[in-house]
């Protein structure tokens, strides 16, 4: 565990100093999900459960197995408790997802997110633990400097949307990297 967080941090400081490995032009880091990968929330305090569906459906719909049959209810049964919330970790039959908040000390969070991306075409739950409110980001565009995401919210959720536009706390897109905490991913 310690030599993953040394790991981690040195990623973040590389980052950091050498930004130029993340503005590359006509890049797009991250996938461009389905329609109907896209989901809401039906009930209070599922944010997380929510957002970690939606990456677990374009998960699934990237292998070309049948995504539409993964749900918040199904994913619930494996990843929620009703003390906690979403788990720290969990595993849906072969497939595995971790949480980090390794984000929460990184010095560059906008790199760290691009990074991710690079490696997690299915996107990411980013967590905001002051709101409390967790949204999908799938996607990263090179040419605008726009993240993409999709809320779990009735107001914003249910198709893509620049991140700038979630409700996440702050006015800025850049406000709002600097509010996560943490993230869920695909580990397997």
């Amino acid at each position: 565990m310690r030599t993953r967080r040394w790991l981690i941090a040195l990623l973040c400081a590389t980052m950091t100093v050498a930004p130029w490995a993340v503005r590359a032009e006509g890049v797009y880091y991250g996938s461009h999900p389905a329609d109907d990968v896209y989901i809401m929330q039906t009930r209070a305090h599922t944010c997380t459960l929510v957002a970690a569906t939606m990456m677990l459906r374009n998960y699934s719909c990237q292998r070309g197995t049948p995504y539409e049959q993964v749900t918040a209810s199904g994913v619930g049964n494996f990843a929620w408790t009703k003390q906690y919330g979403l788990s720290q970790d969990f595993t849906i039959g072969q497939v595995t997802v971790t949480s980090n908040a390794d984000i929460h000390d990184c010095i560059d969070k906008k790199a760290y997110l691009i990074n991710v991306l690079q490696y997690h075409s299915e996107g990411v739950v980013i967590y905001d633990t002051g709101a409390p409110h967790a949204i999908y980001l799938f996607g990263y565009d090179a040419d605008t400097d726009t993240f993409y995401c999709a809320d779990t919210t009735h107001r914003n959720g249910g198709h893509a949307i620049p991140l700038e536009e979630s409700i996440i706390r702050g006015k800025t897109q850049q406000d709002k990297v600097n509010t996560i905490d943490k993230i869920w991913y695909v580990l397997s």
